[in-house]
């Protein structure tokens, strides 16, 4: 396509130079024509002027004979009519030519003028030759003064005249011609010159712009391709050479596109694995370091939980031991009251012990089994009854619309409401009631227990079902409990796939578990 543009710019170029040779040609035919044209009307012009003259001289020197003598002047006589004779053969050589160059309309009455003067001219030389004949008398007086104020001062005069006017005008005419002619050439050469210098800028812009506009395409793809930017692409639409181009641009475009991607996904896919591998192995790490750190405070706080019940039983016997004197029996059954009492702890303790540590290893076993909710929480609400009266405690369960059925552990699940409700109940203030209760909602049923004891600050609340785990206002308020009940609580939850969390609400801190409905 650009091709073509370059071939039809130089079709114009040479049509433009083409026109410019043909005018100048015919504008140098045209101007000889009119110059042959003009010079030989100034020829006719002289010719006229001399047959004048001559003539006139003739006409004087026959005059001259007629009053000075018959032999007067002869030879000059003679001289004079054969320039006579050869000035109108000339004149009717030249007229002849004329009209055929410039045509009979230009030429009207030139050579049919020239016959009349010619007879003219032979009438008068007649007349004087027939007066030179005769004697001289009156008549031939009044004869030769017709000749000379009829014949050639009016006739010969005006004929004469005439001829001269007419070639003059004519001769005026071919220099209006020329000088129109150069006007005409003149303007046709600015016109000409106007028009190719347009068609110049039109063209050499035109082409400049094909060209100008595809290369800074082409520029700036090269230019967005070093920097990297790969998914710039050359526009089309331009002449076919510069498509091609610009498809062969896009192409290796693509190309380096979907090298780079898979580059950067295998950079990336290496970045990944490098990164999950060091992540996996700073978790480790983290593990291993929290484990540790776990496995310290662990054994930290086992020792101490064990310590004091331990500490109370050596206590006693050793107190019991030392009397000298013989116990009673309601001394020894005190006595041994306080020691089951913290057997039982210490047993308790080491059965929260074994099962955190089942869970740690995966060994827990649940016997599931379908149980309705609200039968479950019923029960639990009427187990823990006597507990919350001796604590002057209300327990309360709440209105169930839709009754949800779960499958779950029933001894785990007592387990898990029982630590619930004895956290509840102790960190409740007496004269306060605690409330359980179940939201169904679409496959899912929620447990609430609340109570309305002084709750837990913000911060602790992502801690508290952590072992060993208790707030510092509980460890004032509270100095007993091992602080592993809400860890075994998230245990069972989680051996259940079920979600524990608890949030501080205006009267107290609720509890709450999400089990799955059974399908």
């Amino acid at each position: 396509m650009y091709q073509k543009k370059i071939i039809a710019f130089a079709v114009v170029a040479l049509v433009m130079v083409f026109l410019a040779g043909a005018l100048a040609i015919w504008s140098t035919r045209l101007t000889a024509m009119n110059i042959v044209q003009v010079n030989m009307a100034n020829a006719l012009l002289t010719e006229h002027w001399k047959l004048s003259n001559n003539s006139y001289r003739l006409f004087k020197q026959i005059t001259d004979e007629l009053l000075f003598g018959k032999n007067a002047n002869q030879a000059l006589v003679r001289n004079k009519r054969e320039l006579i004779t050869n000035a109108i053969a000339t004149i009717s050589q030249l007229e002849a030519q004329q009209r055929a160059a410039m045509g009979e309309i230009a030429t009207k009455g030139t050579v049919e003028d020239t016959q009349e003067l010619e007879v003219l001219i032979n009438e008068i030389l007649d007349a004087f030759d027939q007066t030179l004949a005769e004697p001289a008398n009156q008549f031939n007086a009044e004869r030769i003064r017709f000749i000379l104020e009829e014949q050639i001062d009016n006739r010969f005069r005006e004929s004469i005249n005439a001829a001269l006017q007419r070639q003059s005008t004519l001769v005026n005419s071919l220099n209006s011609n020329i000088e129109n002619i150069h006007r005409n050439i003149f303007w046709a050469a600015a016109l000409l010159t106007i028009l190719a210098l347009i068609a110049a800028l039109l063209g050499s812009y035109t082409l400049i712009r094909n060209i100008s506009i595809p290369v800074d395409f082409l520029k700036k793809a090269a230019e967005s391709f070093a920097d990297g930017h790969l998914s710039y692409r050359v526009p089309r639409g331009f002449d076919k050479e510069f498509d091609a181009i610009s498809i062969a641009f896009n192409e290796m475009a693509q190309k380096l596109s979907e090298e780079k991607l898979l580059r950067d996904k295998l950079n990336s896919q290496l970045e990944f694995e490098v990164t999950k591998r060091t992540n996996e192995l700073v978790k480790l790490n983290e593990t291993l370091r929290k484990n540790d750190v776990t496995r310290r405070s662990f054994l930290a706080d086992v020792s101490h939980e064990l310590r004091t019940p331990l500490t109370i039983i050596r206590g006693e016997t050793q107190v019991a031991l030392r009397q000298n004197q013989q116990y009673d029996l309601a001394e020894c059954r005190n006595v041994l009251a306080s020691v089951h009492e913290q057997s039982l702890l210490l047993s308790r303790l080491v059965d929260d012990l074994l099962f955190i540590a089942r869970t740690d290893a995966n060994n827990l076993q649940l016997k599931l089994d379908l149980y309705s909710v609200t039968t479950l929480l019923q029960d639990c609400v009427n187990n823990f009854q006597r507990q919350a009266k001796m604590h002057d405690i209300k327990l309360v369960c709440g209105s169930q619309l839709d009754d949800a059925i779960i499958n779950v552990d029933i001894e785990r699940f007592k387990q898990l409401m029982r630590i619930l409700f004895d956290n509840a109940i102790n960190y409740s203030q007496p004269h306060t009631q605690v409330t359980v209760t179940s939201v169904l909602n679409a496959d899912a049923v929620t447990i609430s227990l609340q109570d309305q004891g002084p709750g837990v600050a913000d911060n602790e609340l992502p801690f508290i079902f952590d072992r060993f785990y208790r707030s510092q206002k509980m460890r004032l308020e509270k100095p007993t409990g091992s602080g592993l009940g809400l860890s075994i609580a998230k245990a069972i939850c989680d051996a259940h796939q079920a979600k524990i969390w608890a949030e501080n609400m205006q009267d107290g801190l609720a509890v709450k578990i999400q089990f799955n409905v059974a399908s």
